[in-house]
């Protein structure tokens, strides 16, 4: 029967929900309740689970739910069964591959989440930006406010540009709309879940040993004309491998301080049931990871979180929402480096280890015969001993604390008006986080093995009595809005209308003062016969961020879509089950809450004017003292006319079902344009401005995004086989049509370039003669090139290589993300695997583990392995000519992941038994990599560089159902 999803809609939301195991998502009007959840799996429900996606219900701000199909956005919503099968306590890991249009990058293994940044460990984009999250109405730093897989209900993804004016001006960058679990309307279901498993460094760059260290570093001096100081005694010395030798001492520090496994588990319990009046939802959950340090005090990541959700009808009128969640975490961790106040510690520890060579002195001198405690050695040039560093230096424990409390009042007006409510809500974030600890100090001395003698050091083995205050930092935002709705149904017409406040206040450490926001959200939606789809929403928003006078500015946008499948025109097409074109356009007002009150002039105290004699060293006749004057100077000048940066963006799509809903088809295109974004102008402004050190801003840069996106997914069933197939795609280019520059030649401009531009040098080659060298432009970076070193392009056939012969040589923005997904079912047992890849791009290779190899420093891997080829010549005096930013550094940087598979198996139980279901499972997570690049990871080139190495990750788990 022709647009027969008419049918299916009813219960498609149904089988969606039991096939993401959401057993609360009932379809419209059907009073039912699912009360199964992973074991109930059909034909139909597979398909639900990926090619009925287009008929599912997506969850917007506000309260607002509303059907895909009627949708004139590219939003679309996730459930917990699409994203709880990463093994990852980030949350965010578990979207990787599922939410098309969103790509996810893992950067650093860090157990746990790090407050130290949204995108210090993991990275998510769309479009080009990175996402708001919006959780229970309220915005939220997902570092500070941490999520299990568990408690999540539902993640909408939305992106085109009316959908965002639904969230207001947070919302420019696109959102990440997340609702946690509600209760049900009929009956209980208690779930029970335990993993648990191991992590295992995947790409950890290796540096050579002590022995291969003294070769190189004698081939070094060798090269630059000095002589060789390791003897051939020395050496074989350094081959005994005796960490603790006098003389010759070859310490592998990385063995002797970290291990390549770290555990991983999870535990969580979740009860959720209710009745028609009373809906109720219960969650606690266990998260825990280790580390990899060998030695040192305790290191590890726990986090406990706490989620209840209680909705109830007061009246038949009156409805009453209820929130409230709670997080503890603890990471613990040895205190690297005396008086060192880092948030990681492992990176000052794999810094340390990445730079001292194996033979710069002895792990240990000798041991102090009065009290017992250890004499480390180091030596003038590496003043610190990474393993005692690590072993003695103390502890730190990072306690983080967050609490949620959300409550919603929703008021129906229908006595009044048929189709009006209100709606009243409230919610408060507090996040606090305290580090405590010790950090003692060791004894360390300079061996001289020559004389036999050593010389004391900064290090003299300081205690202390207790533990210490190292640090805090707190968070805390208060939401509110109010909304009045309306909307009307008959056969033909759909009308809605709303009008929404909602004001945000936020304070937190490091900055003084309150980020406030209030907007005013007016939509109206009409759609005739479902068919022809419309909807507008205006913004009047303001911010805190500009002065009285420019805080506010009016955002209109609006949205079309016509359902073609429902046309007369489209009876006998058979095989198109259903067809819709839709697409937004409109103005977006976008606020950063960067630096505060750029209105206005900002004052310094000066680092002191020396008053004085110049020839008496500023000393007045008959005084010992250099007298200073201080002064308030100007550090910023105000700019009164800021104001906001507006997004200016148009997209159209489609969105299909096709040959009897078996085959699900999204893609369109989008178009977006940054302007007016604040910009800082101190660079460009001429010296006779006097303004040389002082920021002025200004409204200024101008970027164009665009790009397309697609998603195709095939369900089917071969005999007792049930699969989908598929995968999605996204491209993204960002043009800098404006940019704040002051260049000389129009191959160094900014602006008509693209982001992600990277500039260098352009390489030629490397010399192979004095003579070559004699006849090509003189390069400036060292005093003199020798063969073997590379060779670049004259730009501006001034007989010179600098800085003014650089250019765009690559681009490091992937011109293609991608997923695809394998889905299979056969009886009891499911399989998915998820792969991601990004291609036409770039990396350069230009971290410490590729650039290194001069003076006393530790030398990689990579440099033993290349030298003359991918490493140019080997020196002793660093030669600056060859590390530059120039093509020759630059790879291939695309890549392909299988980011994660799952093999499950359900088990039946009887209808009266009490327990209803057991899921088993393996997870495993960043199996396999194809790339061009080896040594390093080509996600993050800098993992196991300079942060903390990406892992291989394997599990095993149940769940329970009750």
């Amino acid at each position: 029967m022709k647009n027969s999803y008419k049918i299916l809609i009813g219960t498609a939301l149904l089988l969606s929900a039991a096939a993401h195991g959401a057993a609360r998502h009932a379809g419209p009007g059907s009073g039912e309740e699912i009360t199964t959840v992973e074991t109930l799996r059909t034909d139909s429900l597979v398909r639900a689970g990926r090619t009925m996606r287009i008929y599912q219900k997506l969850d917007m701000p506000y309260g607002r739910t509303l059907r895909k199909t009627a949708a004139t956005g590219n939003a679309s919503t996730y459930y917990e069964q699409d994203i709880d099968k990463y093994p990852t306590n980030d949350f965010r890991n578990s979207l990787t591959g599922v939410v098309a249009g969103l790509t996810v990058r893992e950067l650093a293994g860090v157990p746990g989440m790090y407050y130290g940044g949204e995108t210090a460990r993991t990275a998510l984009y769309v479009r080009g930006f990175s996402p708001a999250y919006i959780v229970d109405g309220m915005p939220a730093y997902i570092t500070q406010l941490q999520l299990d897989p568990e408690e999540i209900e539902s993640v909408t993804l939305v992106r085109d540009v009316a959908d965002k004016a639904l969230f207001g001006s947070r919302a420019a960058n696109g959102v990440l709309h997340i609702t946690t679990r509600r209760g049900l309307t009929r009956g209980r279901t208690i779930r029970f879940g335990f993993e648990s498993g191991v992590s295992i460094v995947d790409r950890f760059p290796e540096w050579v040993d002590g022995v291969e260290y003294a070769r190189l570093n004698n081939q070094a001096r060798i090269n630059s004309g000095y002589t060789p100081v390791y003897s051939d005694e020395a050496i074989a010395g350094f081959a005994r491998k005796d960490p603790n030798d006098l003389q010759y001492p070859n310490v592998d520090y990385r063995s002797m301080m970290f291990t390549d496994t770290r555990p991983y588990y999870k535990a969580n319990v979740s009860i959720d049931g209710g009745t028609q009046k009373l809906q109720y939802s219960s969650y606690i959950g266990y998260a825990g990871e280790g580390d990899i340090y060998k030695v040192g005090s305790k290191a590890d990541f726990n986090r406990i979180n706490v989620r209840t959700y209680l909705k109830a009808a007061i009246t038949k009128d009156l409805d009453i929402d209820f929130g409230f969640a709670g997080g503890l975490t603890f990471r613990r961790q040895p205190r690297y480096g005396y008086g060192s106040s880092a948030t990681i510690e492992f990176e000052n520890a794999l810094s340390d280890v990445l730079t001292v060579p194996a033979v710069a002195f002895p792990l240990v001198v000798s041991r102090d015969e009065e009290t017992g405690n250890t004499i480390y050695g180091v030596s003038s040039t590496y003043k610190d001993n990474p393993y005692a560093s690590l072993t003695e230096n103390g502890f730190s424990t990072d306690r983080g604390r967050s609490g949620v409390v959300n409550a919603t009042l929703t008021y129906d007006l229908g006595s009044l008006v048929k189709g009006l409510k209100f709606q009243s809500y409230a919610g408060l974030n507090l996040f606090n986080m305290t580090r405590i600890g010790k950090n003692p100090d060791y004894t360390a001395v300079i061996y001289d093995p020559a004389t036999g003698e050593s010389v004391k050091t900064s290090h003299e083995g300081t205690q202390v009595s207790g533990k210490s205050n190292m640090g805090k930092w707190t968070h805390q935002g208060l939401y509110l809005h109010e909304k009045l709705s309306y909307e009307y149904r008959s056969d033909d017409h759909r009308v809605g209308a709303s009008a929404t406040y909602y004001l945000e206040s936020v304070e937190r450490s490091g900055n003084s003062f309150r980020e406030r926001q209030q907007t005013l959200i007016g939509t109206f939606d009409y759609a005739y016969r479902e068919k022809y789809l419309f909807q507008a929403v205006i913004n009047y928003a303001g911010s805190s961020m500009f002065r009285p006078g420019k805080r506010f500015g009016v955002f209109p946008s609006f949205g079309l879509g016509w359902v073609i499948s429902k046309e007369g025109f489209m009876e006998d097409v058979r095989w198109i089950d259903f067809l819709k074109l839709r697409g937004q356009a409109g103005i977006l007002g976008h606020d950063t809450f960067g630096s505060q009150e750029l209105y206005e002039d900002y004052y310094v105290k000066s680092s002191g004017i020396k008053f004085g004699p110049y020839t008496t060293g500023y000393q007045w006749i008959g005084s010992t003292n250099a007298y200073q004057s201080y002064v308030n100077t100007i550090s910023r000048l105000g700019n009164p006319d800021l104001t906001w940066e507006k997004r200016k963006e148009f997209s159209i799509g489609i969105d299909a079902m096709l040959l009897g809903n078996r085959l699900s088809v999204e893609a369109g295109y989008y178009n977006a344009l940054r302007d007016g974004i604040i910009t800082d102008m101190s660079g460009t402004l001429p010296g006779i401005y006097g303004m040389d050190g002082i920021d002025t801003y200004e409204n200024y840069n101008r970027i164009r995004y665009q790009g397309w996106e697609a998603a195709l997914y095939w369900s089917d069933r071969i005999g007792e086989v049930h699969y989908t197939v598929g995968g999605s795609l996204s491209t993204t280019r960002g043009k800098y049509l404006r940019y704040n520059e002051s260049v000389v030649y129009d191959y160094q401009k900014v602006t008509g370039t693209t982001l992600g531009a990277y500039r260098g040098y352009v390489c030629l080659g490397k010399f192979t003669s004095r003579e070559e060298i004699e006849a090509s432009p003189r390069q400036l970076f060292d005093d003199e090139v020798q063969v073997g070193d590379l060779k670049y392009a004259d730009l501006n056939n001034d007989g010179l290589i600098d800085s003014n012969d650089t250019r765009v040589v690559g681009n490091t923005s992937p011109k293609v993300d991608y997923s695809v997904s394998i889905n299979i079912r056969y009886r009891n047992f499911d399989l998915t695997v998820v792969g991601t890849g990004r291609a036409g791009c770039v990396t350069a290779m230009t971290n410490r583990y590729f650039w290194n190899g001069w003076s006393t420093g530790a030398i990689s891997d990579f440099v033993r392995d290349n030298i003359g080829g991918d490493y140019p010549r080997l020196a002793y005096v660093k030669a600056t000519n060859n590390f530059q930013a120039s093509d020759f550094w630059l790879r291939d940087g695309g890549f392909f992941k299988i980011q994660n598979v799952e093999l499950g198996y359900n088990v039946r139980f009887r209808s009266r038994a009490a327990v209803k279901g057991l899921r088993i499972f393996l997870r495993g997570a960043n199996l396999c990599t194809i790339s061009g690049i080896k040594d390093v990871d080509p996600e993050n080139v800098n993992a196991g560089v300079t942060t903390y190495p990406l892992y291989r990750t394997f599990t095993a788990g149940f769940k329970f159902t009750f």
